[in-house]
C-alpha cells in the first residue's frame, strides 16, 4: 500500500453504485484499504442528499446509475452546488472503458477514472495516486479564483520540484493561462510542450490560444483536424461552435451542435446550447423541440430547469410575432400550456418576475392590456436586472411592444454589463444578447416603416395590403393605441369575413383599455357601432377606454 490503513482511517468516503451485491464487495475492499467512515447510497440523489449534510474527502460514483442522473451528472451538479471541497477527490467507475476529458481540468475535472471489475489494490493504487496529485497542486486551486498570479507560479513550483507532475502541472497553467485571457503566453507553453511531444491537450489549447489571438483561419484548421479525432471531438466541436459565432454564422453553429448533441447524448448543456442556436438561426421550432425535449430527459431531476418551461412559450411568441395570420390563439394558448407545465418547485420568489414577464407578453397578444400592464408592474417591483438573459430581453420586449423604445435600449444597454459565464453556454448566450441588441432597434425601424406605408395603403384605399403590414406592425407594437385604431379603422372599410373576426375582438379589448385621447375616444365608438353588425364584439364601455 502506499499509504498506511491509519491516513485513510479518519477519511470520510462516499459511495454510489445502484448494485446493492457491487456497493457491499466495494464496501469491503475500502474497508481492506483503512476506510471506516464510509457512507453508501444506490443513486445521485442520494449522494447530493448526503453531500449536503458531510464534506467527504472521497466520493466513488458508478457511471451507471439506473434512472436519474449519471455518476458525471452527479459530478456536475456537486460542483454546481459548490459541495466539492476542495481537497476531495471524485472517482468515476465503470464497466467500459471511459473517454476522459481533455481540456477543463483548471475548472475541476473527475480526479480519475477505473475499468470494473477490479481488485482492492488496484482501488487504493488508484485512490493513492489521485490524491497524490492532488495534494501536489493543492495550492493552485487554493489561490484560485482570486489570485491567477499565485496559482501559475505554483504550477512553476510543481514542475521544478516534482517532476512526476510536471505534465499535470503544465496541462494546468496552460488552461489558467488561457482563463485568464493570457493566450500568448498559453501558445507559446503549448509550442515548447509540443515540440517534444504531440499531446493532446496540448495540441487543443494550442488551438484554443490562435482562437483568443484571433488567428480565426488557423484556429479554425487545427480545430477541425481535432473534431475528427475520438480523443479531442467533443472538445473541439465546443470551440468550433464558439468560432462560428464569432464569426456571425450561427445556422453553422448550430449544425455543429449538433454533431455535438450525437457525441454528448445526454448532456442537458448541450441540448440548451443547441436550442438557443436554433432560435438565433429562426428556427424557433427546432428550439422548441429542444427545451422541451430536456424537460421530459430530465423533469425529475436537479438537472431540471424552469427555462425549459419558459422558453418553448417564448419561441411561441416569437413565431406568434412573426406570424402573417389573424388568428394567434392556437400559438398563445399553447404557450400558456408551457408554463402550466412549470414544476412547483421552481414557482420561487426569484423566478416570480421571469414568469410574469413571460406571462404579460402573452396577455398583451391576446388584447389584455390592461393585465398586460398589471403584471410588467409587478414584475418590475422584484429584480428583472438579476434574472436571466431572456427575462431581460422579454422585459426589453415588452416597453417596445409599449412604443417606449427609449426604456427598451437602455434595458438592452443594461446587458452589455451582464457577467457571462467563461464556457461554451455563456459564449451562446452573449451571442444571443448581442443578437437582441440589434433586433429592438431594428423593430422598431419596421414596425414604424410598415405602419407607414399601411396608413398610405389606407389612404389608396389598398385595403388588404393596409391590413397586411398594419398587423405585421401591431404584432411588434401590440400596446400603441394609434397603430390599433389604424387597424380598426381599416376592419371597418373591408368587408365582413369570418376570418376577421378574431382579431376584431381582440382589437375591441384592446383599445377599450388602451388611454385615448377624447378625439380618438369618438372616433373608436363610431367605428365600433359599424364593425359592431358584422362581428361578435365586447360591449362598448366608453369608461373603460378613458381610464385605461
Amino acid at each position: 500500500m502506499i499509504f498506511q490503513s491509519s491516513f485513510y482511517q479518519t477519511k470520510r468516503i462516499l459511495l454510489v453504485d445502484d448494485c446493492e451485491p457491487i456497493r457491499a464487495s466495494i464496501r469491503g475492499m475500502l474497508q481492506q484499504i483503512g476506510f471506516e467512515h464510509i457512507t453508501a447510497v444506490a443513486d445521485a440523489s442520494a449522494a447530493l442528499d448526503k453531500a449536503e449534510l458531510h464534506s467527504f474527502d472521497f466520493i466513488l460514483a458508478d457511471f451507471q446509475l439506473g434512472d436519474g442522473l449519471n455518476g458525471a451528472q452527479l459530478f456536475d451538479a456537486l460542483k454546481k452546488r459548490e459541495l466539492l471541497k476542495a481537497g476531495c477527490c471524485f472517482v468515476l467507475l465503470s464497466a467500459e472503458t471511459m473517454r476522459q476529458p481533455v481540456f477543463g481540468l483548471s475548472e475541476r475535472q473527475p480526479d480519475c477514472y477505473i475499468q470494473k471489475p477490479f481488485t482492492y489494490l488496484t482501488l487504493e493504487k488508484r485512490l493513492a495516486r489521485a490524491i497524490q496529485q492532488r495534494l501536489v497542486v493543492r495550492k493552485v486551486f487554493q489561490a484560485l479564483p482570486d489570485a491567477p498570479a499565485e496559482a501559475l507560479a505554483e504550477c512553476d513550483r510543481v514542475v521544478r520540484e516534482t517532476p512526476a507532475y510536471a505534465l499535470y502541472a503544465l496541462r494546468l497553467k496552460g488552461e489558467l493561462l488561457l482563463r485568464h485571457q493570457q493566450p500568448k503566453l498559453a501558445a507559446h507553453l503549448y509550442q515548447q510542450i509540443l515540440q517534444s511531444r504531440e499531446l493532446s491537450w496540448a495540441l487543443l489549447g494550442h488551438a484554443i490560444a490562435r482562437f483568443q489571438l484571433e488567428e480565426l483561419e488557423k484556429a479554425d484548421s487545427l480545430l477541425s483536424v481535432l473534431s475528427k479525432a475520438e480523443e479531442t471531438r467533443p472538445e473541439a466541436l465546443d470551440w468550433l461552435i464558439r468560432l462560428a459565432l464569432r464569426q456571425q454564422q450561427p445556422e453553422q453553429a448550430l449544425a455543429l451542435s449538433q454533431d455535438l448533441a450525437r457525441v454528448r447524448p445526454q448532456s442537458v448543456e448541450v441540448l440548451q446550447v443547441q436550442a438557443t442556436l436554433a432560435s438565433l438561426s429562426q428556427q424557433p421550432d427546432e428550439a422548441i423541440r429542444c427545451w422541451q425535449k430536456a424537460s421530459q430527459q430530465h423533469r425529475y431531476s436537479v438537472l431540471d430547469s424552469a427555462q425549459h418551461y419558459l422558453n418553448p412559450a417564448r419561441m411561441l411568441l416569437l413565431k406568434a410575432m412573426q406570424s402573417k395570420s389573424l388568428k394567434l390563439s392556437p400559438l398563445l394558448s399553447k404557450a400558456e400550456e408551457s408554463l402550466q407545465l412549470l414544476p412547483k418547485r421552481f414557482l420561487t420568489e426569484a423566478l416570480q418576475p421571469e414568469l410574469l414577464l413571460v406571462q404579460a407578453r402573452i396577455a398583451l397578444l391576446q388584447g389584455n392590456l390592461q393585465q398586460a400592464k398589471q403584471w410588467l408592474a409587478d414584475a418590475e417591483q422584484g429584480e428583472v436586472a438579476s434574472c436571466s438573459v431572456a427575462a431581460n430581453i422579454d422585459l426589453a420586449l415588452l416597453k417596445l411592444a409599449m412604443a417606449d423604445v427609449k426604456q427598451a435600449e437602455a434595458v438592452m444597454e443594461r446587458l452589455l454589463h451582464h457577467a457571462f459565464a467563461n464556457d461554451l453556454t455563456g459564449a451562446v448566450e452573449l451571442a444571443y444578447s448581442q443578437h437582441w441588441q440589434q433586433q429592438i432597434p431594428a423593430l422598431w425601424k419596421t414596425a414604424k416603416a410598415l405602419m407607414q406605408q399601411g396608413q398610405a395603403n389606407y389612404r389608396e384605399q389598398s385595403l388588404n395590403q393596409a391590413l397586411s403590414r398594419l398587423w405585421q406592425a401591431f404584432l411588434y407594437l401590440p400596446g400603441h393605441s394609434q397603430l390599433a385604431l389604424s387597424l380598426w379603422q381599416t376592419l371597418a372599410s373591408l368587408p365582413a369575413s369570418p376570418k376577421l373576426q378574431t382579431a376584431a375582438a381582440m382589437l375591441c379589448q384592446m383599445l377599450q383599455q388602451s388611454q385615448l385621447e377624447p378625439v380618438s375616444q369618438q372616433r373608436f365608438a363610431a367605428l365600433h357601432q359599424q364593425i359592431s353588425v358584422h362581428y361578435k364584439l365586447p360591449a362598448l364601455t366608453l369608461s373603460s377606454a378613458a381610464s385605461g
